[in-house]
Protein backbone atom coordinates (compact mmCIF):
# COMPACT_ATOMS: atom_id res chain seq x y z
CA UNK A 1 0.00 0.00 0.00
CA UNK A 2 2.80 2.39 0.14
CA UNK A 3 3.94 5.00 2.65
CA UNK A 4 0.32 6.83 2.31
CA UNK A 5 -0.62 3.80 4.66
CA UNK A 6 1.95 4.07 6.86
CA UNK A 7 -0.26 7.26 9.12
CA UNK A 8 -2.42 4.29 10.35
CA UNK A 9 0.90 2.29 11.69
CA UNK A 10 3.45 2.82 13.39
CA UNK A 11 5.13 6.58 13.63
CA UNK A 12 8.42 7.85 12.23
CA UNK A 13 11.50 7.30 14.68
CA UNK A 14 12.26 10.63 15.68
CA UNK A 15 8.58 11.44 17.45
CA UNK A 16 8.54 11.81 21.21
CA UNK A 17 5.63 12.56 23.32
CA UNK A 18 2.34 13.95 21.82
CA UNK A 19 2.34 14.00 18.09
CA UNK A 20 0.86 17.04 17.15
CA UNK A 21 2.74 18.94 19.62
CA UNK A 22 5.64 17.89 17.78
CA UNK A 23 4.59 19.12 14.40
CA UNK A 24 3.30 22.77 16.10
CA UNK A 25 6.36 23.03 17.37
CA UNK A 26 8.16 22.20 14.21
CA UNK A 27 6.16 24.30 11.88
CA UNK A 28 5.24 27.25 14.54
CA UNK A 29 8.93 28.77 14.33
CA UNK A 30 7.72 30.64 11.35
CA UNK A 31 5.33 31.05 8.79
CA UNK A 32 6.16 28.48 6.14
CA UNK A 33 8.34 29.71 3.35
CA UNK A 34 9.09 32.78 5.16
CA UNK A 35 12.81 31.97 4.97
CA UNK A 36 12.81 32.16 1.18
CA UNK A 37 12.44 36.15 1.82
CA UNK A 38 14.75 39.08 2.62
CA UNK A 39 12.53 41.88 3.38
CA UNK A 40 11.36 42.79 6.95
CA UNK A 41 8.73 40.02 8.02
CA UNK A 42 5.26 41.30 8.32
CA UNK A 43 5.43 43.96 6.12
CA UNK A 44 3.67 44.92 3.19
CA UNK A 45 6.86 44.26 1.08
CA UNK A 46 7.72 41.18 3.07
CA UNK A 47 4.15 39.78 1.74
CA UNK A 48 4.36 40.79 -1.47
CA UNK A 49 7.76 39.77 -2.57
CA UNK A 50 6.31 36.36 -0.80
CA UNK A 51 3.84 36.36 -3.25
CA UNK A 52 6.25 37.51 -6.12
CA UNK A 53 8.63 34.50 -5.42
CA UNK A 54 5.60 31.87 -5.18
CA UNK A 55 4.25 32.03 -8.06
CA UNK A 56 8.02 32.42 -9.68
CA UNK A 57 8.80 29.05 -7.96
CA UNK A 58 5.74 27.45 -8.10
CA UNK A 59 4.25 29.01 -11.44
CA UNK A 60 1.63 26.25 -11.77
CA UNK A 61 -0.82 27.32 -8.86
CA UNK A 62 -2.60 29.94 -10.72
CA UNK A 63 -2.93 27.29 -13.13
CA UNK A 64 -4.21 24.48 -11.21
CA UNK A 65 -6.27 25.97 -8.75
CA UNK A 66 -9.58 27.20 -9.83
CA UNK A 67 -9.15 30.82 -7.86
CA UNK A 68 -11.16 32.70 -9.76
CA UNK A 69 -14.27 30.13 -9.58
CA UNK A 70 -14.79 30.97 -5.93
CA UNK A 71 -16.28 34.39 -5.72
CA UNK A 72 -18.94 34.10 -3.24
CA UNK A 73 -18.51 30.79 -1.87
CA UNK A 74 -17.32 30.31 1.26
CA UNK A 75 -13.72 28.74 0.73
CA UNK A 76 -11.86 26.73 3.83
CA UNK A 77 -8.00 26.80 3.41
CA UNK A 78 -5.99 24.09 5.41
CA UNK A 79 -2.77 25.35 6.48
CA UNK A 80 -3.01 29.19 5.37
CA UNK A 81 1.15 29.81 5.67
CA UNK A 82 2.24 33.46 4.91
CA UNK A 83 -1.37 33.76 3.31
CA UNK A 84 -0.41 33.97 -0.58
CA UNK A 85 -3.13 31.24 -1.88
CA UNK A 86 -5.62 33.42 0.48
CA UNK A 87 -5.20 36.34 -1.00
CA UNK A 88 -5.71 35.23 -3.92
CA UNK A 89 -9.22 33.46 -3.06
CA UNK A 90 -9.92 36.81 -1.62
CA UNK A 91 -9.14 38.77 -4.00
CA UNK A 92 -11.32 36.66 -5.99
CA UNK A 93 -14.29 37.58 -4.28
CA UNK A 94 -14.77 34.36 -1.86
CA UNK A 95 -15.76 33.78 1.20
CA UNK A 96 -12.19 33.05 2.94
CA UNK A 97 -11.19 31.30 6.23
CA UNK A 98 -7.88 30.17 6.60
CA UNK A 99 -7.46 27.60 9.26
CA UNK A 100 -4.12 26.54 10.77
CA UNK A 101 -2.03 24.87 14.17
CA UNK A 102 0.41 26.73 14.63
CA UNK A 103 -0.04 30.88 15.81
CA UNK A 104 2.42 32.08 13.12
CA UNK A 105 0.72 31.24 10.50
CA UNK A 106 -2.73 32.46 11.55
CA UNK A 107 -0.42 35.38 12.80
CA UNK A 108 1.08 36.20 9.06
CA UNK A 109 -2.15 35.48 7.04
CA UNK A 110 -4.16 37.95 9.34
CA UNK A 111 -1.26 40.61 9.03
CA UNK A 112 -1.28 39.90 5.39
CA UNK A 113 -4.72 40.60 4.54
CA UNK A 114 -4.86 43.72 6.89
CA UNK A 115 -1.69 45.04 4.74
CA UNK A 116 -3.81 45.18 1.61
CA UNK A 117 -7.11 45.51 2.63
CA UNK A 118 -8.46 42.07 2.13
CA UNK A 119 -11.01 40.50 4.93
CA UNK A 120 -11.04 36.96 6.39
CA UNK A 121 -11.58 35.24 9.19
CA UNK A 122 -8.42 33.39 10.49
CA UNK A 123 -8.20 30.57 13.54
CA UNK A 124 -6.15 27.81 15.11
CA UNK A 125 -7.40 24.34 14.09
CA UNK A 126 -6.46 20.82 13.68
CA UNK A 127 -6.91 19.53 10.54
CA UNK A 128 -7.75 15.94 12.22
CA UNK A 129 -10.79 17.39 14.23
CA UNK A 130 -12.19 20.35 12.48
CA UNK A 131 -14.38 22.59 15.01
CA UNK A 132 -16.62 23.30 11.96
CA UNK A 133 -20.36 22.23 11.34
CA UNK A 134 -21.03 19.79 8.58
CA UNK A 135 -21.68 20.91 5.21
CA UNK A 136 -20.23 24.19 5.80
CA UNK A 137 -17.91 25.25 2.76
CA UNK A 138 -18.25 25.28 -0.58
CA UNK A 139 -14.61 24.55 -1.66
CA UNK A 140 -12.01 23.12 0.79
CA UNK A 141 -8.15 23.56 -0.46
CA UNK A 142 -5.13 22.84 1.12
CA UNK A 143 -1.42 22.53 -0.17
CA UNK A 144 1.39 20.77 1.01
CA UNK A 145 -0.23 20.71 4.42
CA UNK A 146 -2.20 17.40 5.18
CA UNK A 147 1.15 15.18 4.65
CA UNK A 148 2.46 16.89 7.50
CA UNK A 149 -0.19 15.81 10.15
CA UNK A 150 0.29 12.47 12.03
CA UNK A 151 -2.78 10.76 11.20
CA UNK A 152 -3.69 12.19 7.47
CA UNK A 153 -6.54 9.98 7.17
CA UNK A 154 -8.52 11.22 9.65
CA UNK A 155 -7.53 14.96 7.90
CA UNK A 156 -9.14 13.70 4.62
CA UNK A 157 -12.08 12.92 6.43
CA UNK A 158 -12.70 16.08 8.45
CA UNK A 159 -12.00 17.60 4.67
CA UNK A 160 -15.11 15.29 2.99
CA UNK A 161 -17.06 16.30 6.48
CA UNK A 162 -17.22 20.09 6.05
CA UNK A 163 -17.64 20.29 2.40
CA UNK A 164 -21.32 20.58 1.13
CA UNK A 165 -22.84 17.95 -0.95
CA UNK A 166 -21.61 18.67 -4.46
CA UNK A 167 -18.73 20.61 -3.79
CA UNK A 168 -15.46 20.54 -4.73
CA UNK A 169 -12.07 20.48 -3.28
CA UNK A 170 -7.97 20.52 -4.57
CA UNK A 171 -5.35 19.50 -2.24
CA UNK A 172 -1.71 18.99 -2.56
CA UNK A 173 0.54 15.93 -1.60
CA UNK A 174 3.84 15.31 -1.57
CA UNK A 175 4.11 12.44 -5.05
CA UNK A 176 6.30 9.76 -4.57
CA UNK A 177 6.92 8.79 -8.02
CA UNK A 178 8.52 11.75 -8.37
CA UNK A 179 12.49 12.43 -9.21
CA UNK A 180 12.43 14.21 -5.99
CA UNK A 181 11.62 11.51 -4.18
CA UNK A 182 13.83 8.69 -5.64
CA UNK A 183 16.85 10.77 -6.84
CA UNK A 184 17.54 12.79 -4.58
CA UNK A 185 15.64 12.23 -1.33
CA UNK A 186 16.41 8.37 -1.12
CA UNK A 187 19.85 8.47 -3.08
CA UNK A 188 21.69 11.59 -2.77
CA UNK A 189 20.66 12.68 0.78
CA UNK A 190 20.96 9.28 1.81
CA UNK A 191 23.96 8.71 0.94
CA UNK A 192 25.61 11.96 1.93
CA UNK A 193 24.08 11.52 5.78
CA UNK A 194 25.74 7.94 5.13
CA UNK A 195 29.00 9.33 4.28
CA UNK A 196 28.37 11.82 7.85
CA UNK A 197 27.68 8.72 9.61
CA UNK A 198 31.33 6.92 8.28
CA UNK A 199 33.62 9.94 8.53
CA UNK A 200 32.39 9.31 12.58
CA UNK A 201 33.23 5.73 12.87
CA UNK A 202 34.48 5.14 16.10
CA UNK A 203 33.36 8.08 18.03
CA UNK A 204 29.51 7.39 18.08
CA UNK A 205 29.49 7.34 21.38
CA UNK A 206 31.40 10.60 22.56
CA UNK A 207 28.77 12.22 20.09
CA UNK A 208 25.71 10.91 22.26
CA UNK A 209 26.84 12.39 25.04
CA UNK A 210 27.06 15.68 23.46
CA UNK A 211 23.34 15.10 22.28
CA UNK A 212 21.39 18.16 23.05
CA UNK A 213 17.31 17.89 23.37
CA UNK A 214 16.73 21.79 22.09
CA UNK A 215 15.52 21.38 18.45
CA UNK A 216 17.75 23.82 16.11
CA UNK A 217 14.84 25.18 14.18
CA UNK A 218 16.66 24.06 10.85
CA UNK A 219 14.09 24.44 8.08
CA UNK A 220 14.51 23.09 4.63
CA UNK A 221 17.73 21.87 3.26
CA UNK A 222 19.73 24.21 2.34
CA UNK A 223 21.44 25.40 5.59
CA UNK A 224 24.91 22.73 5.89
CA UNK A 225 23.93 22.25 9.80
CA UNK A 226 20.70 19.91 8.05
CA UNK A 227 23.62 16.91 7.49
CA UNK A 228 24.94 17.37 11.80
CA UNK A 229 21.13 16.99 12.35
CA UNK A 230 20.32 13.79 10.60
CA UNK A 231 23.62 12.49 12.13
CA UNK A 232 22.06 13.24 15.44
CA UNK A 233 18.69 11.34 14.11
CA UNK A 234 21.06 8.55 13.79
CA UNK A 235 22.44 8.73 17.45
CA UNK A 236 19.18 8.42 18.94
CA UNK A 237 17.66 5.89 16.34
CA UNK A 238 20.75 3.90 14.77
CA UNK A 239 20.43 2.21 11.21
CA UNK A 240 17.04 1.77 10.94
CA UNK A 241 16.77 6.01 10.56
CA UNK A 242 18.28 5.74 7.09
CA UNK A 243 15.06 3.42 6.02
CA UNK A 244 13.19 4.50 3.56
CA UNK A 245 9.96 4.77 5.92
CA UNK A 246 11.63 6.98 8.31
CA UNK A 247 14.08 9.06 6.10
CA UNK A 248 11.89 10.09 4.23
CA UNK A 249 9.76 12.03 7.15
CA UNK A 250 13.00 14.23 7.79
CA UNK A 251 14.58 14.80 4.62
CA UNK A 252 11.71 17.03 2.59
CA UNK A 253 10.97 20.39 5.11
CA UNK A 254 13.95 20.03 7.43
CA UNK A 255 15.84 17.05 9.33
CA UNK A 256 13.80 17.88 12.51
CA UNK A 257 10.43 17.74 10.54
CA UNK A 258 8.32 15.18 12.52
CA UNK A 259 5.82 13.62 9.23
CA UNK A 260 5.99 14.06 5.76
CA UNK A 261 3.52 11.06 4.18
CA UNK A 262 4.41 10.90 0.54
CA UNK A 263 1.88 9.13 -1.98
CA UNK A 264 1.61 7.17 -5.31
CA UNK A 265 -1.95 8.27 -7.53
CA UNK A 266 -3.18 4.39 -6.44
CA UNK A 267 -2.42 5.20 -2.27
CA UNK A 268 -3.91 8.30 -2.35
CA UNK A 269 -7.02 7.35 -4.30
CA UNK A 270 -8.10 4.70 -1.33
CA UNK A 271 -8.45 7.36 0.84
CA UNK A 272 -11.14 9.42 -1.48
CA UNK A 273 -13.65 6.23 -2.26
CA UNK A 274 -16.03 8.34 -0.30
CA UNK A 275 -16.08 10.73 -3.25
CA UNK A 276 -17.98 11.22 -6.15
CA UNK A 277 -15.11 12.31 -8.35
CA UNK A 278 -11.50 11.91 -8.43
CA UNK A 279 -9.08 13.52 -10.46
CA UNK A 280 -5.44 13.95 -10.02
CA UNK A 281 -2.55 15.93 -11.88
CA UNK A 282 1.34 16.25 -11.05
CA UNK A 283 2.99 19.48 -11.04
CA UNK A 284 6.43 21.14 -10.04
CA UNK A 285 9.91 20.36 -11.25
CA UNK A 286 11.90 23.21 -10.57
CA UNK A 287 14.58 23.07 -13.28
CA UNK A 288 14.53 26.56 -14.29
CA UNK A 289 15.25 27.23 -11.21
CA UNK A 290 18.56 25.98 -11.71
CA UNK A 291 19.13 25.51 -15.17
CA UNK A 292 16.86 29.11 -16.85
CA UNK A 293 17.99 28.22 -20.76
CA UNK A 294 15.81 25.27 -19.95
CA UNK A 295 12.71 26.17 -22.12
CA UNK A 296 9.65 26.28 -19.71
CA UNK A 297 7.84 23.43 -21.84
CA UNK A 298 10.35 20.77 -21.26
CA UNK A 299 10.04 21.88 -17.43
CA UNK A 300 6.62 21.92 -17.67
CA UNK A 301 6.74 18.16 -19.53
CA UNK A 302 8.95 17.19 -16.71
CA UNK A 303 6.99 17.84 -13.99
CA UNK A 304 3.44 16.21 -15.80
CA UNK A 305 5.53 12.88 -15.20
CA UNK A 306 7.82 13.52 -12.49
CA UNK A 307 6.75 16.20 -10.23
CA UNK A 308 7.26 16.33 -6.33
CA UNK A 309 3.03 17.68 -6.37
CA UNK A 310 0.55 15.24 -6.62
CA UNK A 311 -2.76 17.61 -6.91
CA UNK A 312 -5.75 15.79 -6.41
CA UNK A 313 -8.94 17.27 -7.20
CA UNK A 314 -12.18 16.45 -5.63
CA UNK A 315 -16.10 16.34 -6.04
CA UNK A 316 -18.39 15.16 -3.00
Amino acid sequence: MGLAMESRGKLPLCIRGDALSEVQAFWGTEACGSHFVAAQRETLEFYENYRQFRYRTEWHIPLLVPFAEQKGRKVLEIGCGNGADGVMFARAGAEYTGVDITNAAIQATRTHFRAIGLKGTFQIENAERLSFSDESFDFVYSHGVLHHTPRPDSAFAQLHRVLKPGAKAVLMLYHKHSFNYYVRIMAYMRLRVLLRILSRAGRFGQDRAQLRDEPDGVRGKKDTSVWQIHYENFLRHGWSSLAAKNFVHHATDGPECPYAFVYTRASARKFFCNFSRVEMKVAHFPLRKYLRWIPLRAEKLLASRMGWYLFIYLTK
